[in-house]
């Protein structure tokens, strides 16, 4: 072979393998990507999986599950956002107020994304795994609601939070019934607080706050 021709073959060689192995990595991706697909979508391998976690004391959601519970969710969230500033009765509730709240939704919080205190009210929501509507009320949509929040619960800073549809106060209000051992209680329905004896009953009384300021950060030890 003449010399002139030896780096052309080479080249030629080098690209052919590397071709070659790229072809190799397709396959397998798409090997890979069918055998996950069989397994989010075969009901034998759903439920082998589910069994296995309840052994484990765990639960298990197949990526259809997941993504049922996102939409319903979703739509959740945005049904009570399209909820105008019209009064919702909340009758049935203990002490409930009429307007923005809603005594079939276990927490609303009528907030800020932008406000801290706004976030620290859903951190406790979300620890304590409650379900909870969240109105952000810097959107345009949402701006006009803050006046008759107001003037509905006497208190002037966000977040106004309800519990089953009664008015509980912002975000110390919330924290103050989780520190007494009260939030279970007071997330309770009518029904179900009927239901509870009467030593073991109390009232959820209303905090408005004017005066809340943004929270420091919380230092090490503090």
């Amino acid at each position: 072979m003449p010399e002139s021709e030896k780096p052309t073959f080479a080249k030629q060689a080098a690209e052919k393998v590397v071709s070659m192995l790229n072809r190799a990595d397709e396959l397998g991706g798409e090997l890979r990507d069918q055998i996950q697909e069989k397994m989010a979508t075969d009901q034998r391998y759903i439920k082998a999986r589910k069994t296995v976690a309840k052994l484990l004391g765990r639960q298990w959601e197949s990526q259809a599950e997941v993504a049922d519970r996102q939409k319903r969710a979703e739509a959740a969230r945005k049904a009570a956002a399209a909820k105008t500033a019209a009064p919702v009765a909340a009758a049935g509730t203990p002490g409930a107020t009429k307007g923005f709240g809603d005594p079939s939704i276990k927490a609303q919080i009528f907030g800020k994304k932008s406000c801290p205190w706004s976030g620290r009210a859903i951190t406790i929501l979300e620890r304590n795994k409650v379900d909870f509507d969240f109105v952000d009320c810097e959107e345009p949509e949402h701006e006009a609601k803050l006046v008759p929040l107001a003037n509905e619960t006497k208190q002037h800073t966000v977040p106004f939070i309800y519990l089953r549809g009664q008015f509980i106060g912002g975000f110390n209000a919330l924290a103050e019934i989780e520190r007494l051992g009260q939030l279970e209680y007071a997330l309770m329905t009518a029904d179900e607080r009927a239901k509870v004896p009467a030593h073991a009953r109390f009232e959820i009384v209303g905090r408005p706050n004017t005066d809340e300021v943004v929270p420091a950060e919380e230092t090490p030890g503090a």
